[in-house]
């Protein structure tokens, strides 16, 4: 669904407010992280647009949550091959098993030549409302040795402009995230 009313939640029932929420789909980091592209189909045709340009920051109108527009449906994701998508994984770490949902998750695809990145793609989910693409983090791994210090580092430029809402702010993510890399 593309859009929601700012004055009725999912069962049609008034009045809620639509609040930001983080994005905690499992999918979003991946295709991110992938560079995948969004085939769409709607009445003006076909048309092809960057994953990464498919969800919309709530902004001034929180209900619009992707670019679609009226009467279009995603028909595929597209994947391209690259390198970097033989070396990859993805990390979901979670409050508690029996929840499905991602407290934070990351995607990463990556390319060593010898013990170098030379390509490298980070997509972050649970952090924001959207699916977050890591490029300050990337390129703080770009042309380096994939080490302990360096990761770290990336790790740190990854979140170094992250400002949590009033609630959302978890203190126990970092060793989490480190407990489970």
């Amino acid at each position: 669904m593309r859009r929601r009313s700012p004055t009725t939640n999912r069962a049609g029932i008034a009045p809620v407010a639509v609040l930001p929420a983080p994005d905690h789909r499992d999918f979003g980091q991946a295709l991110i992280a992938l560079d995948g592209d969004v085939e769409v189909v709607g009445p003006s045709g076909r048309r092809s647009l960057p994953f990464g340009q498919l969800h919309t920051e709530p902004g001034e109108n929180p209900h619009v949550e992707t670019s679609l527009t009226d009467g279009e449906v995603i028909r595929a994701f597209i994947v391209p091959a690259g390198a970097w998508t033989r070396r990859s994984t993805y990390v979901k770490v979670l409050d508690r098993e029996s929840y499905e949902f991602a407290l934070a998750s990351a995607a990463m695809a990556l390319e060593l030549d010898g013990d170098k990145v030379r390509e490298v793609r980070i997509g972050l989910g649970g952090v924001a409302t959207i699916p977050w693409r890591a490029r300050e983090a990337e390129a703080v791994l770009l042309g380096k040795p994939l080490n302990e210090a360096n990761a770290s580092a990336a790790a740190e430029a990854a979140f170094a402009r992250a400002r949590p809402r009033e609630h959302n702010a978890l203190t126990s993510l970092t060793p989490a995230l480190h407990a489970a890399s």
